[in-house]
């Protein structure tokens, strides 16, 4: 699992850094935690690689995003 949270961090943060989101962590886990109305924790725990979304979390995500779930998880 760690591996596939890895992968998942850094295409959710490369989602963040296409909708213009700052580079601070703090400041990306407000705008995820806001967005997706998460508590801050997990925002934090899925932007470093700590957790995976459960497959709700993943459709929601990608749907705000406009990718695919698939492509998310590296699952293309």
């Amino acid at each position: 699992m760690p591996e596939k949270a890895k992968f998942f961090a850094e295409r959710l943060n490369s989602c963040l850094d296409e909708n213009g989101a700052p580079a601070h962590v703090r400041e990306r886990v407000a705008i995820l935690s806001k967005l997706l109305n998460l508590p801050k924790q997990q925002a934090w725990s899925f932007l470093e690689g700590q957790q995976l979304p459960s497959s709700e979390q993943l459709n929601r995500i990608a749907s705000e995003f406009e990718v695919e779930a698939n492509w998310l998880c590296g699952e293309e």
